[in-house]
């Protein structure tokens, strides 16, 4: 990726979700990827993934005025095409609690709730851990 590119998947990220997954994992020991959905060559999607032990899908972030058009479903389903190309057999992500819509989204995309992880956005701020299994 090129540094402008970079600066837009942060800043996507911090306008959608308030953080940067990207950052974040950026200062720890994990491979990572990023895809991209771009329209006239402008970045309006992002998929941050990341693995050791475990495949993780970070974030999905689509710009607001491209959403309800695949672009979160294809950036998943590629993430986790990339996740069976690197032999893993789940991918994991968390999402709030708070947020049913998403939760719905993802479990139709074949997603299930594994467990509730405690204060995980903060204080009485929990989360749902989900799981694709490889079928």
């Amino acid at each position: 990726m090129e540094d402008d590119e970079v600066e837009e998947i942060i800043d996507l990220e911090y306008e959608i979700l308030g953080l940067s997954v990207f950052v974040d994992i950026s200062t720890k020991p994990y491979h990572k990827k990023v895809f991209v959905a771009e329209s006239d060559g402008e970045i309006v999607g992002a998929a941050v993934v990341f693995w050791n032990d475990e495949f993780r899908l970070g974030s999905i972030v689509v710009k607001e005025e491209f959403r309800r058009q695949g672009i979160g479903k294809a950036l998943i389903k590629r993430s986790i095409e990339f996740a069976k190309e690197k032999n893993f057999n789940s991918v994991w992500l968390e999402v709030s609690v708070e947020q049913s819509n998403l939760v719905s989204y993802y479990k139709s995309l074949g997603f299930r709730i594994h467990d509730v992880i405690k204060h995980f956005y903060g204080i009485g701020k929990h989360a749902y851990s989900m799981v694709y299994r490889m079928g």
